[in-house]
């Protein structure tokens, strides 16, 4: 099925001040120092070398992007989250759900899907894509998170040396 490229919004001219993300280089040796870093001062890291081509990280991009430009409000209301209710995040986000301050809501759109796209019904725009966004997930966890997690419980045992002769 062919979909609508995304394009992603044109980098702002204000002069705003940025979070300046640490970049975690998975092709290389995984330094301790520069992990700990990112975690503990930061939070949020940027990861790179992850083994997902540019066609396929486009692709993924433009398979997002459906669940908001070709879903109607109407539809994202039916897949809305039970945030409150039932602790679940998956489904939508919309808009105006958080409270800020002083009576300002939050202008944040958010569809969360479970790795496991059968736990829960989608979109129907989304649909025809959950084997590519199942496949996605998969290569993230398998790819990306484990790697990550595995260096930070041999790091946490003491263990690095073990990591880096394997």
């Amino acid at each position: 099925m062919t979909i609508n490229h995304y394009s992603p919004p044109q980098t702002t001219k204000d002069p705003l001040d940025y979070a300046d993300l640490p970049i975690i280089d998975l092709s290389k040796s995984l330094h301790p120092d520069e992990v700990r870093e990112a975690m503990e001062t930061h939070g949020f890291f940027y990861v790179i070398a992850h083994g997902l081509s540019p066609t396929g990280n486009q692709r993924i991009f433009d398979i997002a992007d459906l669940a908001f430009s070709s879903v109607s409000d109407d539809e994202k209301r039916q897949y809305e989250g039970k945030i409150q209710q039932t602790g679940s995040y998956q489904g939508y986000k919309l808009r105006n759900f958080w409270h800020i301050d002083n009576g300002v809501r939050d202008e944040v759109e958010i569809y969360s899907i479970n790795r496991d796209t059968t736990k829960r019904q989608h979109p129907e725009a989304i649909c025809p894509h959950l084997a590519e966004i199942e496949a996605f997930a998969r290569h993230n966890h398998l790819n990306v998170l484990h790697p990550i997690l595995w260096f930070c419980i041999l790091f946490s045992l003491h263990l690095v040396s073990y990591l880096l002769a394997n």
